[in-house]
């Protein structure tokens, strides 16, 4: 979720960063990410996006190819910007902008959307390709995006409206008594994509909603019809031939909030979730079946991560170890054959990984590894951690973006991480991947595109008055779902 309430228009230029090394770096490599067809130029077809089209083509034949745009940039005046838009009063130099790693990587990070638009909480199908988000007017958009390039394939990534008048999200400022904490969600069932969220029902009280398009257009229908608030949608994402399963809150104050869960078929037959705490992260394993959670008993200095199975409601306490644990998720690790692994922030210094090594039913799991970040990381306060492709891994690791912001206040100055696991214990993977200008981030989100993994993210620039949608490449090579 996110507060910010203004985004930049992104300029999907070819060659407005550096080249680097791995997809999409350097100038050639981009400029194949937009020849689509392969036959060595570019139209406005392809790439509709390209601010600077008319100034590339040269022989204005309709057409650009790659000499034309290296002599563009070979002619240009030195620190000749790209960005054709009216002029803005001079400011002050984004501080601390990330250059070229020893690996060789530069932070590749423009931003996506328009000008004034908003993009709250930001959730992205890799299976269809699109992103779900709600607006500062608090509807539903669904936008489409390329997985060659990670940006959006219109302007404003707002193709398709959903839904009006949903719950307005809680980290914004509550309008009243109702709101949500959690924006729309992407679900799945046996007729395809759908997006899960709060919207009151006509007597004012707020319940689940779900909407997916046919033909183009949105369907919605009102899943629950409870007397009480039902808020905070947490849909499944995990496949196993039963209807998807959306959790939600109910009860209020949210201090004494409790949860339930239905399947989407049987919106009417609400299950209760027990040992339920409001203020720590729960959600639906990606991978398998369960719900997790932070249990706490009366009286212990820190919580511990459990597992609930949804179908039977026997709940298992997966880790014994000091520490304080949030962000629970489980993962299947290519580094041990596709096991399942759990993932979790502890003391938001770190990311310890857990594996059920006894395999009795019941005994707690074993920490067998800590991801931190480097020792020279500007900030070391970890939120907010997601496991990219859970199901699979990507090229044999298992990777993991995160915010590391200065300190808990959540408008804190931040940078976005990718840390991977891998078996070589000695040289795990850590690259820090934001636009580096020290601007407020806030919740990172992966999508594994056709050759490249993203991680999107909303900032926040004080210096350029500037705040929006990034899309940041990782350097990541990876295959699209399908």
């Amino acid at each position: 979720m996110t507060n910010l309430t203004t985004l930049i228009i992104a300029l999907a230029l070819l060659a407005q960063v550096p080249p680097r090394p791995g997809p999409g770096g350097g100038l050639a490599e981009r400029f194949r990410q937009y020849d689509k067809n392969g036959d060595g130029k570019v139209t406005r077809e392809e790439a509709p996006q390209l601010p600077l089209f008319d100034q590339w083509d040269a022989n204005k034949d309709g057409a650009v190819t790659l000499e034309e745009v290296t002599a563009f940039y070979a002619n240009r005046p030195a620190g000749q910007g790209a960005d054709v838009r009216p002029a803005k009063p001079a400011l002050p130099a984004p501080a601390s902008r990330p250059t070229a790693a020893a690996d060789g990587f530069v932070p590749d990070a423009p931003f996506v959307g328009e000008i004034g638009g908003s993009y709250i909480d930001p959730e992205f199908s890799e299976a269809a390709s699109q992103v779900v988000f709600q607006d500062m007017q608090n509807r539903v958009w669904i936008g489409d995006i390329d997985p060659a390039t990670g940006l959006f394939k219109t302007a404003t990534g707002r193709d398709y409206l959903m839904d009006q008048n949903i719950v307005v999200v809680f980290d914004r400022p509550p309008q009243g008594r109702t709101f949500s904490t959690n924006g729309p969600e992407w679900t799945r069932d046996d007729k395809g994509h759908l997006v899960v969220y709060t919207k009151e029902d006509s007597a004012g009280i707020m319940q689940q909603f779900a909407a997916r398009l046919v033909e183009g257009k949105s369907v919605v229908a009102q899943l629950t019809h409870q007397e009480y608030d039902c808020y905070g949608n947490m849909p499944s994402r995990f496949q196993d031939g039963k209807p998807p399963r959306v959790a939600y809150t109910h009860d209020w104050p949210i201090w004494k909030a409790k949860a339930a869960w239905i399947f989407l078929d049987q919106p009417d037959a609400p299950r209760e979730l027990a040992n339920f705490d409001y203020r720590q992260m729960s959600m639906w394993s990606a991978v398998s079946p369960h719900f997790l959670f932070v249990q706490k008993p009366p009286g212990a200095p820190y919580g511990q991560i459990a597992m609930s199975d949804a179908d039977r409601g026997e709940v298992r306490v997966l880790t014994d170890d000091p520490g304080m644990k949030n962000d629970p998720g489980l993962f299947n690790a290519p580094e041990f054959g596709g096991e399942l692994l759990l993932v979790c922030n502890v003391d938001n210094s770190a990311l310890a990984i857990y594996r059920d090594e006894k395999k009795d039913g019941k005994s707690p799991w074993k920490r067998i590894a800590t991801l931190t970040l480097p020792d020279d990381a500007p900030y070391r306060f970890i939120s907010s951690p997601e496991t990219i492709a859970s199901a699979t891994g990507v090229g044999g690791v298992s990777y993991f973006s995160l915010l590391a912001r200065e300190n808990k206040e959540r408008n804190s100055r931040g940078s976005i991480w990718v840390l991977g696991l891998g078996t070589d214990e000695a040289n795990r993977f850590a690259r820090r991947v934001d636009d580096g200008t020290s601007s407020a981030v806030l919740e990172p989100e992966p999508f594994v595109g056709k050759d490249e993994v993203y991680v999107y993210y909303n900032a926040y620039n004080a210096a350029a008055r500037e705040n929006g949608l990034r899309r940041a490449a990782t350097g990541i090579q990876a295959r699209s779902a399908d």
